[in-house]
């Protein structure tokens, strides 16, 4: 089977999934550990006796291939239609340039090398010719120059909107999302999980453009777009000006992190998902539960009972864990049952707590 066998390589090279895992939360070190060394969550809560229930919904799966399939049909007309009426590219924008991986959807570009060098040639294409610029790229890829994620750190981004300038070119990165955009009441779990991954995206693709000696000339936009669907519909929702600083900041420093992890073993352990040694690593690291884990990480059971016997109140999410800091539950329950604070911070908290 060696047309399965280079389907399955090929997937194994695109490190995008594992960026995003790591996103949802940068700050733990059992999920950076799994995501730099492949270790899937899965089978690390299989070995301590959780059910995984994180695995991906075909279905999800179906409507979300659906979903970006629509998007970039016909010259990505729906999409341009779209970035044109929320003023990310200009009335009458032209030009579509298909990146994507024929497994992914795309007709032109079959292997993990193929995207990688076309990315570089189109890069290069734009910084020394701004006349016939493609306003609209699906799935460019980057290879981080960096040994963030192993064996290699590659990244598809969902779609970029270019705009050639006087002097230079400007890119914008978009994310693509199922998620349904109800204005002012969208998850907002689910758009900071968006914004954090275009972030990541857009600090990749600077990285990308600046190894390539390309950056006096091609300028990564700090402003991205999201594009969710409409309620009900299949339908894209653009939501515009978005702006990527702190993401992108974010993605730096994590980045730095994840260069740590990845130099603490060296470069010729097993990379496999299933790694005995790797997945009694992730267990015995340290751990930061928050809420979001409870959307992707087969281990959040377990995270949340230890974080439930320690009285810890981010078990009740992230806002109450912001507005009690180090207080225990039950400590804040007393004070707001009308017990004695015992120093100024408690005093503050107590009136708080009354007065809401």
């Amino acid at each position: 089977m060696p047309e399965v066998d280079e389907i399955r390589e090929e997937a194994r090279r695109n490190t995008r999934g594992r960026f995003e895992q790591w996103a949802k939360n940068p700050t733990c070190a059992a999920n950076i550990l799994s995501a730099v060394h492949n270790v899937r969550l899965d089978a690390a809560a299989r070995q301590v006796g959780l059910v995984p229930s994180f695995g991906q919904s075909p279905f999800a799966i179906a409507r979300g291939n659906r979903f970006e399939a629509g998007l970039f049909y016909d010259e990505a007309a729906r999409l341009r239609e779209g970035l044109e009426r929320k003023g990310c590219l200009p009335p009458s924008s032209a030009g579509f340039v298909d990146l994507r991986l024929k497994m992914n959807g795309g007709r032109h570009v079959s292997t993990v090398d193929q995207a990688l060098e076309q990315t570089t040639r189109w890069l290069a294409d734009i910084a020394t010719d701004r006349t016939s610029v493609a306003s609209i790229v699906a799935a460019p890829m980057v290879r981080i120059p960096r040994g963030v994620i192993l064996p290699e750190a590659l990244l598809i981004i969902d779609v970029v909107a270019v705009l050639a300038e006087e002097g230079r070119v400007r890119l914008r990165v978009g994310e693509i999302k199922v998620f349904p955009d109800r204005g002012g009441h969208t998850d907002p779990h689910q758009l900071a999980s968006a914004r954090a991954q275009a972030g990541l995206y857009q600090h990749a693709l600077t990285l990308a453009v600046a190894s390539l000696e390309l950056a006096d000339t091609i300028h990564v936009s700090t402003d991205g777009f999201l594009i969710f669907t409409w309620p009900g519909s299949n339908s894209p929702a653009v939501r515009p000006s978005e702006d990527l600083t702190y993401q992108a900041i974010r993605a730096q420093r994590g980045f730095l992190r994840l260069e740590e992890v990845a130099q603490s073993l060296v470069r010729d352990d097993d990379f496999s998902a299933d790694n005995p040694t790797l997945v009694q690593r992730v267990l015995e690291a340290e751990t930061d539960y928050s809420e979001s884990c409870l959307s992707f990480c087969d281990l959040a059971p377990r995270c949340h009972a230890a974080a439930s016997a320690a009285d810890d109140p981010i078990i009740l999410g992230g806002e109450v864990k912001r507005v009690l800091g180090d207080t225990s539950l039950t400590r804040a329950i007393q004070l707001l049952g009308g017990a004695e604070p015992v120093d100024d911070r408690e005093a503050d908290l107590q009136r708080l707590l009354t007065e809401t």
